[in-house]
């Protein structure tokens, strides 16, 4: 048996093995070797009966120590090891024996001394190793009664010594290789629970929270495949599903009501789907299917037709009987057309099934091309915009729940068109990036951030987000560092949000940008996390001061592994020595969640709804006034 430390488990036990069988099979390999060159050497120093015997056994030892060597190295039982270990030792004592019988010389009495130090290091045991150490004493205990009496006292007292020192060399190298094994096997341990969070989290980055199904990423990553399927000529479809009526369902029955419906309903359409579909969830009350393998229309519009009817039957919730119905748009999958294109084309056929009468199908056809115009007039207005005067921004307080204090506020973009009204911040935001106008925006924002921190007596410190586009050209990051040193404001009021996905475009790029932006004293923030690839180098790596978890995590109320997973999130920031953020706390069972968690910055409708700088500066007054928890409510209106 191996000895290992107390504290180690049977766990450890392979470890252990996996330590102590190279260092054997060094040791028989290297026996080996040597007594094939002493049988060698015996042919020149020997003769007659002597190199008989003595040849003989020295290369017994030698094909012993290479059988051991060969079976230790294919795998034999590490329990059968002290076999080989004794009868290898006992050939190594006889071959020193008839030596010594053949010709005796005091000299090599030091071999006795050198066995009982060998022994010690490759035997598995203490108790090993004093069942080969006493054959040792014996046989020189022999030879010095029948060759050398008088040395008998001077080799007694060098042998105990030695024996000590083989002992001890036993008792702490076994002690050390259990202790190597533990940490070895602690080690294994971490890197699995790693592993596995890992893995979790990307399933979570994956899958929609609410109903299971993939997600708006993993859908993305289905499409392009099916784009590449489709320039081998195999016909898909792509198919974008809403469901009508959603929101009355939501504010008539409540979120909890219209929650269950989005889980039966997307329960539905799984089982009609089978193997047969893909189908994903992409947001709210949107959900997209790619049909692989049809090829004409009108089997499309019938699998479609099928799956309307399917949905629209009567749901039973909370003893409330709810009917729901569902638009559908349908575009065949063009490997030539960009992903973008397809998408809008289908999203252009659900928006005419919706303005028609709802629960249709519609498949895009030429003459809905006309809807595509208002994309146009979009990107037209955004291209004649002025947008210093076109822009204002609102702020969204971020909260530090132990000392209930309004820390940060996040600048939002909300942008009035002269023709077109206001227009929501995903619709102008998406065009803007996709037509490279996103950085007039981006430069915009900065001014009329630094703008408000000036104006206000104690300015609070603000967040600003940058895209992608932003992030990946140097002269835009130049510009905004030009904008702030002349402001003459401390870098560290202004805060930049990027997410994950901004930086995967070019990743090398990105980090030098945000390099020169933290050199300058500005505080970092990687928002939206768990949304994107999650991976925690860009923590580990880049100048990130702030962690920014996705409002995604905190709607599933009462899942034990969601709370692992943000409870694992905050220790692993916290370690880092970065701040963690939970985005999308609206009520009181997330704020819950959110503590629980260890943060202790929060953001979220349940503390404040984007508001004006004067709005913003009146919470601030009233929450050094007011407890965090009940000024949440009034930011609620309650």
């Amino acid at each position: 048996m191996i000895i290992a430390p107390a504290s180690t488990t049977p766990d450890t036990a392979p470890f252990v093995e996996q330590i102590y069988r190279p260092m054997l099979k060094g040791y028989f390999g290297l026996a080996a070797i040597y007594y094939m060159v002493l049988t060698l050497v015996h042919f020149g120093t020997e003769s007659g009966t002597n190199l008989l015997v003595i040849a003989t056994a020295s290369s017994v030892a030698s094909m012993v120590f290479a059988g051991s060597w060969w079976a230790i190295g294919n795998a034999v039982a590490i329990a059968r090891v002290p076999v080989f270990i004794t009868i290898a030792n006992l050939l190594m004592l006889a071959n020193v024996m008839l030596a010594m019988e053949i010709g005796f010389a005091q000299e090599n009495l030091i071999y006795f001394i050198l066995m009982v130090m060998i022994f010690s290091l490759a035997c598995t045991s203490i108790r090993q190793a004093l069942v080969s150490t006493v054959p040792v004493l014996a046989g020189l205990y022999y030879v010095l009664q029948e060759h050398a009496p008088e040395e008998m006292v001077l080799y007694g007292f060098v042998t105990f010594a030695a024996v000590l020192g083989a002992m001890s060399i036993t008792f702490f190298l076994r002690r050390a290789l259990g202790l190597t094994a533990f940490a070895k096997h602690e080690a294994e341990n971490r890197l699995q629970e790693a592993q596995d969070l890992g893995e979790k989290m990307r399933h979570r980055s994956l899958s929609d929270s609410l109903t299971g199904l993939p997600n708006r990423r993993a859908f993305f990553e289905t499409f392009k495949e099916s784009k590449t399927e489709a320039e081998s000529g195999v016909d898909s479809w792509l198919v974008l599903l809403d469901l009508d009526g959603f929101k009355a369902v939501n504010d008539g029955h409540g979120h909890s009501i219209g929650d269950e419906l989005l889980r039966q309903a997307a329960t539905r359409m799984r089982d009609y789907c089978g193997g047969k579909a893909y189908l994903s969830r992409i947001g709210g009350d949107e959900f997209n299917i790619i049909l692989p393998d049809m090829s004409e229309e009108a089997v499309v519009d019938a699998w479609c037709q099928g799956l309307l009817e399917y949905i629209a039957r009567v749901y039973l919730i909370e003893d409330r009987l709810i009917q729901i119905s569902a638009s559908m748009g349908c575009q065949q999958i063009n490997p030539e057309e960009s992903d973008a294109q397809l998408i809008r084309d289908a999203d252009y056929a659900l928006l005419h099934a919706k303005k028609n009468g709802k629960n249709k199908v519609v498949v895009f056809r030429d003459e809905h091309a006309r809807v595509a115009a208002e994309r146009y007039k979009i990107e037209r207005a955004l291209r004649g915009a002025n947008f210093a005067a076109e822009i204002e921004l609102l702020f969204q307080p971020q909260f530090d729940l132990g000392h209930e204090r309004i820390v940060r506020a996040e600048a939002l973009a909300r942008w009035t068109s002269p023709t077109l009204g206001a227009v929501m911040p995903g619709r102008f935001i998406e065009i803007a990036e996709e037509s490279g106008l996103i950085a007039n925006i981006t430069l915009v924002v900065v001014e009329k951030a630094l703008a408000a921190l000036k104006s206000w007596d104690d300015p609070i410190p603000l967040s600003v987000n940058l895209s992608g586009n932003d992030l990946l050209s140097d002269h835009i990051i130049a510009r905004i560092i030009d904008k702030v040193e002349d402001s003459g404001l401390d870098p560290a009021l202004l805060e930049f949000e990027i997410t994950e996905t901004a930086m995967m475009a070019d990743t090398g790029k990105a980090t030098r940008n945000m390099l020169r932006l933290s050199e300058r004293g500005h505080p970092l923030a990687l928002d939206d996390f768990g949304t994107g690839y999650s991976n925690f180098n860009y923590l580990r790596e880049l100048p990130i001061s702030k962690l920014k978890v996705d409002r995604s995590f905190l709607t599933d109320v009462g899942d034990p592994m969601t709370e692992k997973i943000l409870h694992s999130l905050v220790g692993m920031a916290r370690t880092l020595g970065i701040d963690c953020l939970f985005e999308g706390v609206e009520d009181e069972i997330q704020l819950i969640i959110a503590k629980r968690a260890g943060t202790h910055l929060v953001q979220g409708y349940l503390f404040g709804k984007p508001m004006t700088g004067m709005q913003l500066l009146c919470a601030v007054d009233e929450h050094n006034r007011v407890p965090l928890r009940q000024a949440g409510r009034n930011a609620l209106g309650g």
